[in-house]
């Protein structure tokens, strides 16, 4: 409830300094009396106790159309909160230049009207089977040579500090306390995987570093929590993800997958014995539901309804909070998926849909699980044996249409465009330079020779391929080499121009193999004179090519465009991509992400209404391989 006093104030904040904002919001909180805090072992709201029911939902992988909706759905589950992550690298691809963040207050906004608590999540580093975790990639250019990602390190601080600054002078207004939405606010993610506090004085000194900068902003009137665990798995040890065993200031909380009560009784007394006395409410911040699914999986990671009901309804009686992970999962758009794997052969990229067997399905229904059963009215039910029956109804289904065939009747070549596609051209001595050292992000990176060369076997790596190369030899393709199937032995015959095609299919999320560079990482394979562009592949540089009719040349990869339309108002559907290899797709300048057909298991690429309008819809489909496929459906 926005009174007239945290309404004033949160307007004042914004151009408030720290200390005067915090004088504002102390008034602010006089007058209308909120408070959310601990209290002998309990999260105590407005002076009750209360348990969190929440559930994860990424503004960032959601249209903006449909928070308000998949929001009453998680309510419809018996949920009362929702946790949410602020991705960094979406807000700040560009170093200095942050874009976007009225979309989490926007967020926050409507998670308030919906009478919703927060469990934000600003990272910096998030995971969350993002790119990268978060993180910005330019972290990883040239020029911040000998950066230490998550510890306390100049350089990366430096970028830190930058970034939360300006975030959280943003969002001072939004805790629960100041008439905002925001109860709890968790320091960085899973920390005691990455680096350990009680080893290490740098990594400490970066985690007090963190709270340091968020109480300048937020105060003490919203409880701070860490999350650390794995519980079912190989649990990291608390101390080494929190400095501040038994201080009152920080909660530490566990996480880990859904499992009986023996499990979470082990949980919760680690997480009690870790906790300052009396301050310790039982949090699961993460209860992992369902499971990412990569690239080349045999099936979409999915569980059973009986699992769900049992995890769920032996964690209702445990009388404890916890957050559902994930509650609805929705989409990777563009090149925002991540990959887990480290820097030698293990890589594993994450597909563009994030359903991840959510009981609020990718597309906002009702999800199935494994042996037939509903997983929504699994969660549903298993709440409600704990916490009674939700007050809120859930809203109707969002309509689907089947709109049929779409006919890419144009086309555009990759070699033939590339003083159109490219943002960068550098002529290269010595070994092949990365994206990062290319001050380049994320799409496609090409090598090119010039000079006659010799007929030979290469032979690519994983260290090498970073993270799939495609050989051409004048303008032929002659093979692939994909990083988890290295070592790769490509035969090349002899010729006069050999191009590299390299793609950034995600940089890993999770674990010390986040040091994660792309490109061709070695040696030109063959004698010539090289250079190296760099294809971002933004839907301004791909709408502005010369598409004419007709197939095109007969060799590289190429575009196709063609038109959807559609008579009235526009609803959800899918873009069916049988036939084609691997690529992309935009819909009216929409990136809906990488699809992967001949390797699967995802097949469809789910394209929501709010992309869409009424008349004629621009699809562009970019195939690397050139199938001869000239037409997704949409079905």
């Amino acid at each position: 409830v926005h009174g007239s006093a945290c309404e004033l104030a949160r307007t004042a904040l914004v151009d408030m300094s720290p200390l005067v904002a915090l004088l504002a919001c102390a008034l602010a909180n006089s007058v209308n009396a909120r408070s959310f805090r601990i209290g002998n072992d309990a999260f105590v709201k407005d002076g009750e106790p209360i348990n969190l029911r929440s559930g994860s939902l990424h503004y960032f992988r959601v249209p903006s159309a449909y928070w308000r909706d998949r929001m009453q759905r998680m309510k419809a589950l018996g949920l009362n909160s929702i946790t949410a992550y602020v991705a960094w690298n979406f807000h700040e691809q560009i170093e200095g230049n942050i874009t976007h963040l009225s979309y989490v207050k926007d967020f926050l906004d409507i998670a308030e009207s919906e009478q919703l608590l927060v469990i934000l999540r600003p990272g910096p580093y998030i995971c969350g089977e993002w790119e990268f975790g978060g993180l910005p990639a330019w972290l990883l250019w040239n020029d911040r040579a000998g950066i230490k990602l998550r510890t306390y390190e100049p350089q990366y601080i430096a970028a830190v500090g930058k970034w939360l600054n300006i975030l959280y002078a943003e969002l001072r207004s939004y805790t629960y306390s100041r008439g905002g939405p925001v109860a709890v606010i968790q320091i960085e993610n899973e920390y005691g995987s990455f680096g350990n506090c009680a080893q290490n004085p740098d990594d400490a000194k970066y985690m007090n570093y963190l709270l340091d900068l968020a109480t300048q902003y937020f105060g003490t009137d919203v409880v701070y929590s860490t999350i650390d665990g794995g519980e079912g798995f190989s649990a990291a040890d608390l101390s080494a993800g929190s400095p501040w065993k038994g201080d009152r200031r920080v909660l530490a909380t566990v996480d880990g997958g859904l499992s009986g009560a023996n499990t979470y009784n082990k949980a919760f007394e680690r997480q009690k014995a870790f906790n300052a006395p009396g301050h310790c409410p039982k949090m699961w911040s993460e209860l992992w539901t369902g499971w990412f699914t990569v690239w080349g999986d045999s099936l979409a990671a999915n569980k059973t309804s009986a699992e769900f009901s049992s995890g769920l309804g032996a964690m209702e009686e445990q009388n404890a909070s916890f957050s559902i992970y994930m509650a609805h999962g929705g989409t990777n758009f563009g090149f925002w998926s991540g990959a887990n794997g480290d820097q030698q052969q293990s890589y594993q990229p994450d597909i563009t849909s994030y359903d991840y067997s959510s009981p609020i399905s990718e597309a906002g229904d009702h999800n199935i699980g494994k042996d037939g059963g509903d997983l929504f009215v699994a969660v549903q039910a298993a709440i409600a044996s704990g916490s009674g029956r939700p007050s809120s109804t859930e809203p109707a289904p969002v309509p689907k249409s089947a709109y049929g065939e779409v006919r890419l009747m144009e086309s555009a070549d990759l070699f033939a465009n590339l003083a159109q596609l490219r943002s960068c051209q550098k002529e290269v001595t010595g070994n092949l330079p990365s994206f990062e050292s290319l001050r380049h992000n994320y799409g496609l990176v090409l090598y090119q020779s010039k000079g006659m060369f010799a007929a030979a076997e290469l032979h690519i790596t994983a260290e090498m391929a970073h993270d799939r190369v495609q050989v051409f030899v004048d303008g032929r393709e002659v093979g692939t080499a994909y990083r988890p199937r290295c070592p790769t032995a490509v035969s090349v015959p002899a010729g006069q121009g050999m191009d590299l095609l390299v793609e950034n299919m995600g940089r890993i999320n999770y674990g010390q193999g986040m040091y994660d560079h792309k490109g061709y990482l070695g040696q030109p394979p063959v004698t010539g004179n090289w250079t190296a562009n760099c294809l971002p592949l933004q839907h301004e540089q791909v709408k502005s090519l010369p598409f004419r009719a007709g197939g095109g040349d007969s060799y590289g990869p190429v575009f196709r465009r063609g038109n959807l339309e559609i008579h009235g108002k526009p609803t959800d559907t899918w873009l069916d991509m049988r036939g084609f290899t691997k690529g992309y797709v935009w819909v009216n300048g929409n990136n809906l992400g990488r699809y992967w057909e001949t390797a699967g298991p995802q097949h469809t690429l789910y394209l929501p209404a709010p992309f869409l309008q009424s008349g004629s819809n621009e699809i562009i489909v970019f195939d690397l391989h050139r199938s001869s496929a000239a037409a997704p459906e949409s079905v």
